[in-house]
């Protein structure tokens, strides 16, 4: 596989699920010795992406609208220049379906799918839903799909007919020189008291991430329990003055990992209550920071944590709380839970995605 030269393409910013998930691929392919370039189509590359290595960007045009992102993901990228990679790399990767016109072009792409929620859930524009649900009719031209959990993997299969034999799950991969156990030391710096107990969620607040739900739970919660939410915040900070709770919830976003990873050990819970996940990468990062989890019975997310997190109706806030408490008050078991997370989220590990990468891009060519 070494032989091969591989092109990854993405035109997501790094503060999703989407991004986080194909840069790691090409980490892993990196230090595995493959040759790989990774592509990025530029959004606002200089304010979110400065501590990627050595990512190739690609500029197209550039829309500064409120919606800027769709406008240069439909608009902005130079089909024109992707046309020359075909005589440059034997496999070309695309991240998500907004690239699946490539498939037109080339007969060596591998499309990744990491969920279908467009055919399913709210879109905050009407007219970039109905884009990408016609760009999902194109993952019919990949000569091969790479899914992130069985859960999407069976529903490109159930809803866009996709052949079982053109499809793998190839599980993220987390940094555990990130994302371990540890040094609580974040804590001071928010001037936690010793006696409060800290939430975690860790998402855009879309409409499927329920942040709803997450503040809700908080507000049930007796004071002394504290919510960090990291993550682009649209409707909730309405959802946060309506229900008071100003003083008990720190907001961050466009975080650097190493940061990230501080705030997950210094964290006491992860509450992540989604309707709609393609895998939930914030879940396996919080159990292998040795975090309880607690997650919806929806999607993937059931898969992700096995038996090791505690799983609710996303609109259960009453049984959430209880449970929150019970495992507040009694360290046994909640150093049960917390050992389960850390063991859980070996399955998700750089080795085993790399297996999972060498099978597929081996018998690709």
């Amino acid at each position: 596989m070494k032989n091969l030269k591989i092109a990854i393409l993405n035109d997501y910013p790094f503060d999703v699920g989407i991004s986080n998930y194909i840069y790691n691929i090409y980490l892993n392919l990196k230090k595995h010795g493959v040759n790989v370039d990774f592509y990025q189509f530029a959004l606002d590359y200089e304010n979110n992406h400065k501590y990627l290595q050595e990512v190739k960007i690609i500029k197209g045009i550039n829309f500064r609208t409120k919606y800027s992102l769709q406008l240069n993901q439909i608009l902005g990228i130079n089909y024109r220049w992707l046309k020359k990679l075909n005589s440059t790399y034997d496999i070309i990767i695309t991240s998500n379906p907004t690239l699946n016109k490539v498939s037109k072009y080339f007969d060596n792409v591998i499309g990744v799918g990491l969920d279908l929620y467009y055919l399913f859930g709210k879109s905050n524009s009407i007219l970039y839903g109905k884009y990408i649900k016609s760009q999902y009719k194109l993952f019919k031209n990949f000569k091969f799909i790479i899914c992130d959990s069985e859960y999407t993997k069976k529903d490109f299969i159930r809803y866009l007919g996709i052949d079982d034999k053109r499809i793998k799950t190839v599980y993220p991969s987390i940094n555990t020189e990130i994302f371990h156990p540890g040094d609580r030391s974040f804590r001071k710096s928010l001037k936690i008291n010793e006696g409060d107990i800290l939430l975690l969620n860790v998402a855009y607040d879309s409409p499927n991430k329920n942040i709803r739900s997450v503040l809700n739970l908080l507000y049930k919660l007796p004071e002394n329990f504290k919510l960090i939410r990291v993550g682009r915040n649209v409707t909730s900070l309405n959802t946060i003055k309506e229900l008071k709770l100003e003083n008990r919830v720190y907001l961050f976003e466009n975080l650097e990992s190493n940061k990230l990873g501080d705030i997950y050990r210094s964290s006491d819970f992860f509450i992540f209550p989604s309707l709609f996940e393609g895998f939930g990468i914030p879940v396996a990062e919080a159990m292998a920071s040795g975090l309880p989890v607690i997650v919806s019975n929806r999607t993937s997310l059931p898969e992700v944590v096995g038996d090791a997190g505690l799983i609710f109706d996303p609109y259960d806030i009453e049984g959430m709380k209880n449970a929150i408490l019970e495992l507040s008050e009694s360290e046994i078991k909640y150093n049960i839970i917390k050992n389960k997370s850390i063991e859980r989220a070996k399955n998700f590990s750089a080795e085993k995605q790399f297996k999972s990468l060498e099978n597929i891009l081996e018998n690709f060519i």
